[in-house]
């Protein structure tokens, strides 16, 4: 039997019950109406109707059947799951089937089929506005290796960039206004970014989950339950810069 949640597509790979995936990274996503938190413990969302099934999608990964349930949402009708169409980025499947990936390290699919993404060898493949890669891969436009560890992209050719030293960058222009100033208290304070996810379709949405516990969002038109995602970050993260008191 299928997937509930799985779509006839582009084969990439599927996991099987066997496997272990309670190591892995929490991930969000929003796009418009529609998000996806993907977790080790709990993944939920609701995702585009185009998907098949139902919309709204609950996986207890501790309890029920399902072991994992990676969804990465881009601009509908484009996301990327086990088993997806990926027609519109050729070099993303290209990449996944030479390399056999499941599960990249990482996947952003940005407005106007703008992405980045890495494989576990280092590998990495992106489609982005010639400022995004000098400003934030901070590499020549021939350059196919970056030190960035995560590529964020949202309208108006925002962009949140973090380096494999935790380091971040970031320019929103203009977009997303109640998260700059956070993003540099906690440049200031040194403190990285867990997951982030900013809103492909408008400029206002995003949720923000901080290495210190702090998690920061406006739900904007994809309606989330705030208090739930902040009790879902609690299960699903590890936050190591979080000061513990004695």
């Amino acid at each position: 039997m299928s997937d509930p949640y799985s779509v006839p597509g582009t084969f990439i790979g599927r996991p099987t019950q066997r496997e272990d995936f309670s190591h892995e990274t929490a991930t969000v996503s929003l796009a418009g109406e529609s998000y996806f938190f993907s977790g080790p413990a709990r993944s939920y969302g609701r995702v585009h109707r185009g998907m098949g099934g139902q919309p709204k999608l609950d996986f207890d990964h501790r309890k029920g059947l399902d072991k994992t349930a990676y969804i990465i949402l881009g601009p509908d009708p484009h996301f990327f799951q086990y088993s997806s169409d990926l027609e519109d980025y050729g070099e993303i499947a290209d990449l996944y089937t030479e390399h056999d990936v499941e599960r990249p390290s990482f996947l952003y699919l940005g407005p106007n089929k703008t992405f980045y993404t890495r494989v576990d060898d280092g590998t990495e493949k992106w489609e982005l506005p010639h400022e995004i890669v000098r400003r934030g891969l901070q590499v020549t436009s021939d350059a196919v290796r970056s030190a960035v560890d995560s590529l964020w992209l949202g309208v108006g050719n925002a962009w949140v960039a973090q380096y494999r030293d935790n380091r971040f960058r970031f320019d929103l222009r203009g977009q997303y206004a109640n998260l700059e100033p956070v993003l540099r208290q906690k440049q200031d304070q040194e403190v990285s970014i867990n997951a982030l996810a900013l809103n492909v379709v408008d400029g206002e949405s995003y949720v923000c989950v901080f290495n210190d516990g702090d998690v920061v969002y406006e739900a904007g038109s994809a309606r989330f339950d705030g208090k739930e995602l902040e009790a879902w970050c609690e299960q699903n993260f590890r936050f190591t810069q979080r000061l513990r008191l004695a």
